[in-house]
């Protein structure tokens, strides 16, 4: 079977993360798998006519605006069968993009101070999840507007500073596309986990219908 075509995009607009060199990481992790070939794009003009090359996109943006345009050919893209994975700013990014955050089903909400705090992984059957034990990390915890009946959860985390568990990973069917969240990647110390790095692989290749 020929590699799964994947697209990782990547906004600049936001200032608390390094989203050119995370994201350039971020695609060559993916290179170095068997199966995925990665692009990496910062042009918003390819969501309009060039991601239906593509059978995963990896969103790893923040802030940001979309025009009509581009938020319609996402969309239609995820709707005709395209897999969309978003990753950690994803869930803030294009804040007036109703359609984009109701696909997502996540808005930000805010996030703990930047500390250390387990993933627990809450659905192990799961193709992204399958065989993975709960792993410790330095990150951001998201909090995030969202659905929980309209979405599948794989991962949470517990939140010392508000005692609250939120939602760390979660995936929907949204037309005949696979669509799935992962609130981690503030920066390398979470993006070099080698189980973040299996998650960043497992869920390209669940959203492009791989696995």
């Amino acid at each position: 079977m020929d590699k799964l075509k994947s697209l990782v995009f990547v906004g600049t607009e936001g200032i608390y993360h390094d989203h050119d060199g995370n994201g350039q990481f971020i695609t060559e992790v993916l290179n170095r798998t068997e199966n995925v070939v990665a692009d990496f794009s910062q042009d918003y003009d390819i969501l309009c006519n060039g991601i239906k090359y593509y059978q995963s996109i990896l969103f790893y943006t923040d802030v940001g605006e979309l025009t009509n345009e581009q938020e319609s050919g996402l969309l239609k893209y995820i709707e005709s069968g395209g897999g969309f994975f978003g990753l950690h700013t994803a869930a803030a990014s294009f804040r007036e993009a109703d359609g984009y955050h109701g696909m997502l089903n996540g808005f930000f909400n805010g996030h703990s101070p930047y500390m250390d705090f387990t993933v627990k992984v809450t659905e192990s059957t799961h193709p992204i999840t399958v065989g993975l034990t709960d792993f410790n990390v330095k990150d951001e915890l998201y909090y995030l507007k969202h659905d929980p009946d309209d979405s599948n959860h794989l991962m949470s985390a517990y939140d010392h500073t508000k005692d609250e568990t939120h939602v760390m990973a979660f995936y929907h069917i949204y037309g005949k596309g696979r669509v799935f969240y992962f609130a981690l990647g503030h920066d390398m110390e979470v993006l070099e986990n080698p189980t973040f790095q299996e998650v960043i692989h497992r869920g390209v290749l669940w959203t492009g219908n791989r696995i």
